[in-house]
């Protein structure tokens, strides 16, 4: 079955999800609003799709999620003068490091560390879920692990030196 161009855009547009909900949560520093923009932004860019090029799609893309994001900012919160500046900082660094090409480079990067993580020992692995997806402190992963404090920051380096060196070995073979 021959895919559509209608089709084939939005799914190229699907494909910038991960970077795009990162850009939006470093604008509204919440998971939730993140997701929510991009989801706004993909609506939108449903309704447009057949007016964009495929170059067009990524740089339309991030315009959009930005501005979704600063609508459910503002619809929160009120904007103030921090957190514009904020979200310039934001805008000036992801218009350096994000673009069509990091998209790209970061999915072999995701998926090299997704392969890296699953040869992690089990307690190494909750650990590491623990402290960054949960945001689980040390103090509270001490009690969970039932370990001292020390011992989990030594656990934590030795694992995340273990998961950087396994994705630059994982990146290299890809080059």
């Amino acid at each position: 079955m021959h895919m559509s161009s209608k089709d084939y855009l939005l799914r190229q547009a699907m494909s910038y999800r991960n970077d795009l909900t990162a850009y939006a949560y470093g604008l509204t520093r919440n998971w939730s609003m993140a997701q929510d923009a991009y989801q706004e932004a993909l609506i939108a860019i449903n309704k447009k799709i057949d007016k964009l090029s495929k170059s067009e799609i990524f740089p339309w893309l991030k315009r959009v999620t930005r501005n979704k994001a600063i609508d459910l900012i503002r619809k929160q919160e009120s904007m103030n003068k921090t957190r514009m500046h904020l979200i310039e900082l934001v805008d000036t660094h992801f218009e350096r490091e994000l673009n069509e090409e990091s998209s790209e480079t970061r999915k072999f990067e995701d998926a090299a560390l997704y392969n890296c993580m699953s040869k992690l020992r089990t307690d190494a692995r909750k650990l590491i879920l623990f402290f960054y997806k949960d945001g689980k402190s040390c103090v509270d992963l001490s009690r969970i692990f039932k370990r001292s404090e020390n011992a989990l920051r030594l656990l934590l380096s030795r694992t995340r030196s273990s998961l950087r060196n396994c994705v630059k070995k994982e990146m290299s073979l890809h080059e």
